[in-house]
């Protein structure tokens, strides 16, 4: 079973503005140090957040289910402003997933706007386990609406 699961929010701050959070390895340290019940620790394991970085993302104690997941930048593209990661170990990969992959992007609505959207992609093959996709849904609506908070908060200081 294949699936897809999106969101978005328009933010008032340029693209460019946007796309320095989501682009690099600025956004893992913005959720560990503003939204800590979400992240406990991401670890870089490979790369520079450039495609092919390879991060450690490490819940708090306590959170139910997995305790970590491994995800890969398979494409980070600073022109059309899109980052595609995958899960390659632990997490969904441990709960049976054959793929479930998580795409932020940054879209200019205007010169002063843009809209910032996660899409989940997953398939699996117990179709049983397909809830399990939306798990990652209301966090990362969180880590949207946190920075847009974030990035509206430090354009107006």
């Amino acid at each position: 079973m294949k699936g897809t699961i999106s969101d978005e929010i328009e933010v008032n701050v340029p693209a460019n503005v946007a796309w320095e959070l989501y682009g690099t390895l600025h956004l893992s340290r913005f959720i560990v140090q503003e939204l800590p019940t979400l992240l406990n620790k991401v670890d870089v394991i490979e790369g520079d957040g450039s495609t092919g970085t390879v991060l450690k993302i490490t819940f708090p104690e306590g959170t139910p289910g997995i305790p970590y997941f491994k995800e890969r930048f398979n494409i980070v593209d600073n022109e059309k402003r899109y980052k595609q990661s995958q899960v390659i170990e632990g997490g969904y990969v441990d709960l049976g997933y054959t793929f479930y992959g998580i795409r932020f992007e940054v879209n200019e609505k205007d010169e002063n706007s843009c809209i910032t959207k996660f899409t989940i992609n997953y398939e699996v093959e117990d179709v049983k386990l397909a809830s399990h996709a939306f798990t990652m849904f209301e966090p990362l609506q969180t880590v949207i609406r946190s920075a847009k908070t974030y990035l509206t908060n430090k354009t107006h200081i």
